[in-house]
């Protein structure tokens, strides 16, 4: 468990670092965005990592305890392909650390929870780093480039491939298992309504574009 509180140190530190983050004032709000994007998180920060389309949840590679951890945790090879669908899309863009740090700033504060107590001032930061992602990569790549809607488009996959790994965790593992704390506060989502899996239907509609004076708008839609 110690790696898991790795992961979630630097989950944590890196969220307090993105403009805004400490302004909300209800805690419950910070820990709800970040345990919906961690696992998310985790995934892509070991690809780029290592560099390479054969990844590692636990960044185990002993062989022997590899499989034991696959045994404990079997979600790992029913998500494979999803991952590496999603890794594909994100080595072909080829993106910068200034461009990987902001899409991964959008990946924790991008949420259509509209339970949140500060759903409106998270919003309103959601749109600041969309616009400020937006005018990076078109002052970068110029403004024909659609790699910005392309790295957009990815944002709901992750997001729900984040749910369905918790879902997992909390379903599949061995009831003998028994989590700590701090894992149960930030790796699983127990505030969830409804119970993600990979044959459900739901659908996140996210829409981006620009107004007639230039400006990014954005808007997601669960149905």
């Amino acid at each position: 468990m110690n790696q898991f509180k790795n992961y979630a140190n630097r989950s944590v530190k890196f969220a307090t670092r993105i403009p805004g983050f400490m302004n909300f004032h209800n805690v419950n709000d910070q820990i709800q965005l970040i345990k919906s994007s961690i696992h998310s998180i985790i995934l892509l920060c070991l690809q780029r990592l290592n560099n390479s389309f054969i990844w590692n949840y636990f960044n185990i590679f002993d062989q022997k305890l590899n499989k034991q951890f696959q045994e404990y945790f079997p979600f790992i090879e029913h998500i494979r392909s999803d991952v590496d669908q999603i890794q594909i899309y994100i080595s072909s863009l080829k993106l910068d650390e200034k461009e990987f740090s902001l899409f991964l700033s959008l990946l924790i504060i991008s949420t259509s929870n509209i339970c949140l107590n500060e759903f409106l001032l998270i919003d309103s930061i959601q749109t600041e780093l969309t616009c400020a992602l937006c005018d990076y990569m078109d002052n970068k790549r110029g403004c024909k480039s659609r790699d910005f809607y392309t790295l957009m488009l990815l944002l709901p996959s992750l997001r729900k491939l984040n749910a369905i790994i918790q879902d997992y965790i909390k379903n599949q593992v061995p009831k003998n298992i028994e989590f700590p704390a701090f894992f149960s506060r930030v790796y699983l989502n127990e505030q969830d309504i409804v119970s993600f899996r990979l044959d459900n239907k739901l659908k996140i509609l996210f829409f981006i574009f620009k107004n007639s004076d230039g400006a990014i708008l954005v808007h997601s839609i669960e149905q």
